[in-house]
């Protein structure tokens, strides 16, 4: 065999091994199509990335969200779905976070899009700043979790 063929026979194989290998296992936040994707929880579109926020379910599946507190209160009635990670943005440079890495600032003074009054922070001093400036508190994600808790 020709040893250029085998040398492109080799990378080939190889190429394809490593695709079909297994990926890291972390999950990462789906992609939005601002002003066309709808929430899961209230139907309406997903417009504003500051306040758009997504949960990656273990099944493989993706829930996007137009406000931090639908998808909120969307998984407190839903305790059947198992979500594998939860992804908010970050308010002042609209990068994805992971929720738990999130400090949240929660005022009736934010517009958010359903009116909770939620902005996520990759930054907790920006957070306190922010919450500060507009009369509100920070929250971690476990105590974000506990105010939309099912009764």
């Amino acid at each position: 065999m020709n040893p250029r063929v085998l040398a492109f026979t080799i990378l080939l194989l190889a190429s394809a091994a490593a695709a079909c290998g297994p990926s890291s296992g972390a999950p990462a936040p789906p992609e939005i199509a601002y002003g066309l994707d709808v929430c899961e929880a209230c139907g309406m579109i997903v417009s504003d990335a500051r306040f758009a926020a997504a949960t990656a379910l273990e099944d493989g599946s993706a829930l996007k969200f137009d406000d931090i507190g639908d998808m909120m209160r969307y998984h407190a009635s839903r305790p059947n779905l198992r979500v594998q990670a939860w992804f908010v943005h970050d308010h002042p440079s609209e990068a994805w976070l992971e929720a738990q890495n999130a400090a949240f600032a929660l005022s009736p003074g934010i517009a958010s899009p359903m009116g909770h009054g939620l902005a996520a922070f990759a930054d907790p001093a920006a957070a306190a700043d922010y919450a500060t400036d507009i009369g509100g508190e920070v929250l971690t994600f476990n105590e974000l979790r506990s105010r939309y808790a099912a009764p």
